[in-house]
Formats: structure tokens, sequence, C-alpha cells
């Protein structure tokens, strides 16, 4: 690599994942997104080439540990263990002509208590914690960096993932990029609306400003225009509407006054 590499190309190559490709799953009672796996296959063959040639994986250690007592309901004995089967996984691959490699460990529960009570044996826990530690070594790579650093929990960002994928899937891309705009320009009137009229104290529309800019950079990104513009006319309608809401106040004053005069 030359020394003015730039260090997050590959990052910022893999970040972003397409939603069709993620689902809601329950974990140990907490509720997480869930990548598909193929598509971290997919995407890191596209990137590196074929499995085998230009990344792949080894298998460094194997085991099953042991975990929550199972206990005998008649005499509250030990009689056996919840199991975990774990790997470390090393994951290598070649990136600008040099190799690199990762390691990182997969869980799964593989013999254990249900919700219901009852005990479960998954025969394909070995295959389920390769595919977690794959994922986990992808991840430190940057593969779907915004679902592992929890950018998906963020409802406009979602949305904004939500509308590239179905701009990418659209048989008239151009339209659907034309639907996102329009629904862009009404927001932006709305808000601008809002500021510039409708909220009656300077530092509520300062405060209602600040959160609105927030979401313009995902709400631009779904209509895939600069957010310049639209940040723009949001600092101008929040000035307008701080300057109307300061002439009323002076104004209220004034009657007030003339009123006890």
């Amino acid at each position: 690599m030359t020394q003015n590499t730039d260090y997050l190309e590959l990052w910022h190559q893999v970040e972003k994942t397409p939603t069709n490709v993620v689902k809601q799953a329950n974990v140990n009672g907490q509720q997480i997104t869930a990548i598909d796996t193929m598509h971290m296959i997919r995407l890191a063959t596209q990137v590196f080439g074929p499995m085998g040639l230009g990344w792949g994986y080894q298998i460094e250690e194997e085991r099953y540990d042991q975990g929550a007592p199972i206990l005998d309901p008649q005499t509250g004995e030990v009689k056996a263990h919840e199991l975990t089967h774990t790997v470390r996984l090393l994951l290598w691959y070649r990136w600008h002509g040099e190799k690199g490699e990762v390691t990182q460990f997969g869980h799964t529960r593989a013999v254990y208590r249900t919700n219901k009570g009852s005990w479960m044996t998954d025969g394909e826990a070995p295959k389920k914690s390769v595919s977690d530690a794959m994922k986990k070594c992808l991840s430190l790579l940057g593969f779907a960096a915004d679902i592992f650093t929890g950018m998906f929990d963020d409802q406009d960002y979602r949305a904004a993932r939500e509308a590239e994928t179905r701009i990418a899937k659209a048989e008239d891309a151009d339209a659907e990029i034309e639907r996102y705009r329009q629904e862009y320009q009404d927001w932006l009137s709305r808000e601008c609306d809002t500021l510039r009229n409708k909220i009656p104290h300077p530092r509520s529309i300062q405060l209602a400003a600040e959160r609105i800019l927030q979401r313009v950079p995902d709400k631009a990104s779904m209509a895939r225009v600069d957010g310049a513009k639209g940040a723009a006319m949001i600092q101008k309608a929040a000035e307008e509407g701080i300057e109307r809401a300061r002439a009323e106040r002076q104004q209220q004053t004034e009657q007030e006054a003339e009123s006890h005069g």
C-alpha cells in the first residue's frame, strides 16, 4: 500500500446495508436487527473475489462450553448443564494486493431450555457459530457497519436505506427518485411553515430547528439531493420565526403597558 492510502476506503465501500437483507430478531429477549449471512458472503466476494481465492476462513478452535445447570425437579440435584457451541474463526482476505487477517469468536446455544420450559438441542449450532464469527470478522472491516453501530435504530436513517433499496429495485428508478424528491420538498415546506408561523417562543423555535436540521441529511439522501439547500431553508425559516415571535412578544408587552397606563 502507498503512504497516501485512505484507510477507510474499504469501510465506506461496504458500510451501508440494503433493507431487504435485514430482519428483526429476538435474541435472549432483546430485539436486534439481524443481517442475512449470504448477503455478507456475496458482498465479501464482490469486494475481495471468490471465496478461497480472494478471501476465506479457517476454524482455529471449536468447543462446547458449559452453561446453566439442569436440575432434577424432584431432588434439585444437578443432572447436566446447558451447552453453548463456540468457534474461534480466522478470516483472511486480499486487499490491494496484500493479505489481511481478522479473528473473532462465534457462539450458539446448542442445548438449552426454551421459554416454554422444554429442552432443545440445536443440531445446526456449529453452522450458526461459524456464520456468527464470520459476520463479526467482516463487521470489523466495516461490512454492515450501519447495523453494528446501531444506525438502523434511527427511523430516519432506516427510511433512507429503504428508499435507496426501493430505487435500486424499481422498474422506473427516475420516477421513484422524483417521488422521493417531491416528498422531500413537501416535508421542507411543512417544517419551514411551522418554524416561521406556528411556534410561539424563540427558544422553542431554535430547539425545533436543531432537531429538524439533524433529519435533513437522511431526508435529502432519500431524494438524492444535496441537503445544504434544505438546511439553509430551515435556518432561514427559524430566523424569521424567531423574529416574528420576538415582535409578537414586544407587541404584547406594549399592549399590557398601555392597558395598565
